[in-house]
């Protein structure tokens, strides 16, 4: 079985409902589990919407496009901006990350009717800059329970990529936390020249431990 197939297993064991967090630091590149994670929805007919905050998947789509990947299949992907302005993908809706509350409020009304169209596969991409942008423990703890309202929703599987060296010179205890409310956990990791996704804790006994290593 090759690496991607055990990757497609991994993701096909998933259930709907589930908050998966994928932890890399700076040096890491993420940018293939993204691709990997569209390309099976897409196989899957899983509609995907990404939540982009300040242009993350700009970035995503740049460094996919110069490591040779086919980034024509992020035409199609359904995007909710939270700020910035550089445009990937189908863009629903452009939200502004300064108002919390509006955009927590416009965020749901948004999902909500996208929900109704079935359920859906949900990247998340630059959470953490979000909360570089918090100025107190208590904004934080806001944005984590917006998180936690949607963990167990069967209308999706999230998938929060997150740098965690960003969130560590933040304020490391919001890795704890988000670890504590995923439902999967992954580090992405570097061993010589290949990617290692290592599954660290998890809902589902079956994957829980494994490891999966791209060359």
């Amino acid at each position: 079985m090759s690496e991607i197939e055990e990757f497609y297993r991994l993701l096909d064991s998933l259930k709907w409902g589930e908050t998966v967090l994928l932890e890399h630091d700076s040096l890491t590149s993420s940018v293939q589990g993204l691709y990997y994670i569209i390309k099976w929805s897409m196989e899957r007919n899983y509609p995907v919407v990404v939540d982009d905050f300040l242009d993350t998947f700009y970035l995503y789509a740049t460094h996919m496009k110069l490591a040779g990947f086919n980034t024509s299949i992020l035409n199609n992907v359904k995007v909710i901006k939270l700020g910035g302005k550089l445009k990937v993908g189908d863009i629903v809706t452009r939200l502004p990350v300064n108002e919390p509350e509006v955009y927590e409020k416009k965020y749901a009304e948004v999902t909500g009717s996208l929900f109704k169209q079935g359920k859906v596969i949900n990247p998340v991409l630059g959470f953490e800059r979000l909360l570089m942008f918090t100025n107190s423990n208590q904004e934080i703890l806001m944005e984590l329970n917006a998180v936690l309202e949607y963990i167990g929703n069967e209308k999706r599987i999230a998938f929060y990529i997150i740098n965690e060296e960003v969130i560590e010179k933040s304020n490391p205890c919001i890795e704890f936390l988000l670890r504590e409310m995923a439902t999967t956990v992954i580090k992405i990791s570097k061993k010589e020249s290949r990617t290692v996704f290592s599954i660290l804790r998890s809902v589902n006994n079956e994957i829980d431990g494994k490891e999966i290593i791209f060359s």
